[in-house]
């Protein structure tokens, strides 16, 4: 683990370019939080063979602690931590400390979050029953954080960032920092996760998916004011219910930057929907829903022109046509033909 991964922001300040002689790439990607394109999605299941098969069920039970950390992106961190050695020791670091264990912890930071997971009675990073769960834990912890601040852009992303290079860094520069470090690392994260994930099958037409809202379509997706807009633009009433456009996990659910609050729901195939500028959101995060069930209503919040819904749709991360996603997926046309 990155030695930046303390409680106090004196501590991560002070340690976090040790992540750099530690040499941490982590590459990880997860659902709905990659830039790739594409059309096939990924399952938050571990592909089978990838991982030794010793750690198939701690990985497994680690990846419940909260919806969003996922057994490929837990995987990905240890292969690269310490390609699954529990009694790997990192190099010295300027400040004498070793990183120790299958999830390469700083002692300062196993002192303050490790746990007797596997109840023996002892607590060590050196054991994987100890230190696998522990991560989970550490990582849910920085999303939740990340989740407060209410920075913008992608939370999983954020906190990747934040488990490497601390907490305080993210929150002084509102997303990324600027360390090439830090960056690579949140980079092949991804890519690793991707490659230890089980696809999802191919879904076929008309799976379900239904329009968020009544109402006119405003601003589509496109280039906008000098800049690209990402979903569709929904107008009308403040207060109108707004309903899951599919079936899935509430990945985050109240403050965001630039909409005010919002809700985004984590769906099969690595499929990802955002609605933005809400008044107030009737679910939580975690909480599983049906398509059509009322989370939220319409808003005017953030940087917004007038009340609307901002309906965005990310296939693994990358943002696509909402309109043409439900043509697709033979789903209700979204505002009719109306478009203003």
């Amino acid at each position: 683990m990155s030695p930046a991964r303390l409680l106090t922001a004196v501590v991560v300040v002070i340690i976090g370019p040790v992540v750099a002689l530690l040499g941490l790439l982590i590459v990880i990607v997860t659902s709905g939080n990659n830039a790739n394109t594409g059309t096939v999605g990924l399952s938050g299941q571990l592909k089978p063979g990838t991982i030794p098969q010793r750690y198939v069920g701690l990985i497994q039970q680690a990846a419940t602690t909260c919806p969003a950390i996922t057994a490929p992106l837990l995987a990905a961190q240890i292969q690269t931590e310490s390609n699954w050695e529990p009694d790997a020791i990192g190099p010295v670091t300027y400040l004498g400390t070793r990183a120790h264990g299958i999830a390469q912890f700083m002692p300062a930071t196993w002192d303050a979050v490790g746990r007797d997971y596997n109840g023996n009675g002892a607590t060590s990073p050196m054991e994987p029953g100890d230190a696998i769960p522990t991560q989970a834990a550490y990582m849910c912890r920085q999303l939740t954080q990340v989740r407060q601040a209410g920075l913008p852009g992608d939370h999983i992303t954020l906190a990747l960032a934040a488990y490497n290079a601390g907490l305080g860094p993210v929150l002084e520069y509102q997303g990324i920092p600027p360390y090439q470090q830090t960056q690579q690392y949140v980079r092949r994260i991804r890519g690793l996760a991707r490659t230890l994930a089980q696809p999802a099958p191919h879904r076929s037409p008309n799976q379900g998916w239904t329009t968020p809202v009544p109402g006119t379509c405003s601003s589509g997706y496109g280039s906008r004011w000098g800049e690209f807009h990402q979903g569709q633009d929904i107008a009308g009433p403040v207060g109108t219910p707004i309903t899951a456009a599919a079936a899935g996990t509430v990945l985050e659910a109240g403050p965001a930057s630039g909409y005010g609050q919002w809700v985004k729901l984590q769906h099969p195939g690595g499929v990802v929907t955002i609605y933005g500028h809400i008044h107030h959101a009737t679910v939580d995060p975690g909480q599983h829903v049906r398509a059509g069930q009322v989370i939220a209503t319409r808003g005017n919040r953030g940087q917004s022109t007038g009340p609307h819904l901002h309906y965005q749709i990310n296939v693994d991360g990358a943002a696509v046509d909402p309109r043409a996603f439900h043509r697709q997926h033979g789903a209700p046309p979204l505002c009719g033909s109306t478009q203003v």
